[in-house]
């Protein structure tokens, strides 16, 4: 963090391309730790590592609050996401009325713009942001509201009589994103005194309150309102992967299993696989793990079904030494810098590479400690301590897998967001 700002001598004089360069050094930071979040390989540890180094730009931001802001200004004009996160907090840290406005109106152009401004609201004390975020529950902007609501489900914090006030407002149902956030706000905060607005919701023809709505059923403890997402989980629509890891999640074993046998058959020829490999992983039953290792041969599915192998199992397959070592290329230096393109995610591309024929002798041989319909997260029975666990300590893709298992099993305890800034170093 002092190597961040060891060239400042002074606020405001001069170094104008300095601070643009811190500009562009947070906003592709916060690039990376945003696709961070649902990596395989990080783990809090490392989370924590990366948000450290844009603390650092960001506080050299804030030794020089006028020719930060100049930056900032010229940033938004790339309409970009990065630079929108940078803006918003260093407006939002300077209490400045136009210069809060200005990021805002830049970060609700595009849907990026606001998922970048809802982690810059998450990631900031409350101290900066709670005052904003009860002007834009009051405000008459629905999609003020609607930022509001995602900002308080990011950062963990109910918003109380503000959320029961907007499910009760005819024109708030009526718009399908503001509705269906308020919905799923209710079911990650436990709302329990919204159940007859979330059941209404469950009646919604619109997908995604559909989906907000029978997902907070289950968060409020209804497992039976899982047979609601049938027709969501079994077509091909925007919400059918995460219906489906729900309902595997929730439903009795048998139903979980035709669901994923449906749409292994009938999903598309390439996609269906995949979903019945996250469902079956969702599931936890070792039963799947003989076809996870038949999908290990084939080069489109090995990498993925070896990482479903491991949140069943628990068996890390580097760890074990159950991959294939791939020859590793030179590592260009360029590529931490912040004018390289950051390369579309590709969700399998740091997963090992499983050898079929290894992990398939290690199974023969510790087989025996897993039981056929029972569920499974990282080789332990599910349950509410050891999804705990996982959350607080395990990669991201199971940390979200951890994360809904953990407020399923524990009545008291809201959804956990993953969105939230690590505290571990």
């Amino acid at each position: 963090m002092t190597a961040a700002i060891k060239h400042i001598s002074a606020p405001d004089l001069g170094f104008e391309s300095q601070f643009d360069d811190y500009v562009d050094e947070s906003a592709f930071l916060w690039l990376l730790r945003s696709r961070a979040l649902s990596q395989p390989h990080y783990s809090p540890h490392d989370l924590a590592e990366l948000e450290s180094r844009i603390d650092g730009q960001l506080l050299a931001l804030s030794m020089a609050p006028e020719s930060a802001w100049r930056s900032c200004q010229k940033a938004l004009l790339q309409n970009e996401p990065g630079e929108v996160f940078t803006a918003s907090v260093v407006a939002f840290q300077s209490l400045d009325v136009n210069r809060i406005q200005r990021a805002v109106e830049a970060a609700t152009d595009t849907p990026t713009g606001v998922s970048a401004l809802v982690s810059a609201l998450a990631w900031m004390p409350g101290r900066y942001c709670h005052e904003w975020l009860k002007r834009f529950l009051t405000s008459k902007e629905l999609a003020h509201k609607r930022l509001a609501l995602s900002a308080c489900i990011a950062r963990g914090e109910d918003p109380c009589d503000y959320l029961t006030r907007i499910l009760r407002r005819e024109d708030c149902r009526a718009n399908e994103t503001l509705y269906a956030e308020a919905v799923k706000a209710a079911g990650v905060f436990k709302r329990r005194d919204l159940s007859p607005f979330i059941a209404e919701a469950r009646e919604a023809e619109q997908s995604a309150v559909l989906f907000a709505a029978h997902e907070a059923a289950i968060l409020l403890g209804d497992r039976r309102a899982a047979l609601g997402l049938t027709p969501l989980a079994l077509e091909p629509g925007r919400f059918q992967l995460a219906a489906l890891d729900l309902g595997a999640r929730v439903l009795p074993t048998a139903e979980a299993k035709r669901w994923i046998s449906i749409v292994h058959q009938k999903a598309d020829v390439s996609e269906g696989p995949r979903l019945a490999i996250k469902a079956s992983a969702a599931l936890g039953d070792p039963e799947a793990i003989p076809w996870l290792l038949g999908c290990m041969k084939s080069a489109e599915l090995a990498r993925l079904a070896g990482e479903a192998f491991y949140q069943i199992t628990g068996i890390h397959l580097e760890d074990q030494e159950l991959c294939h070592r791939l020859p590793q290329l030179p590592r260009d230096a360029s590529e931490d810098e912040p004018d390289t393109p950051v390369p579309s995610p590709d969700e399998d591309e740091h997963l090992p590479w499983p050898n079929s024929e290894k992990v398939t002798m290690l199974w023969q041989t510790v087989k025996h400690r897993f039981e056929g319909g029972q569920r499974y997260l990282l080789g332990r029975p599910v349950s509410a301590e050891h999804a705990r666990g996982v959350f607080q300590n395990g990669y991201q893709r199971q940390r979200r897998a951890a994360g809904l298992e953990w407020a399923l099993l524990e009545p008291a305890c809201p959804l956990p967001s993953l969105e939230q800034r690590q505290e571990v170093l």
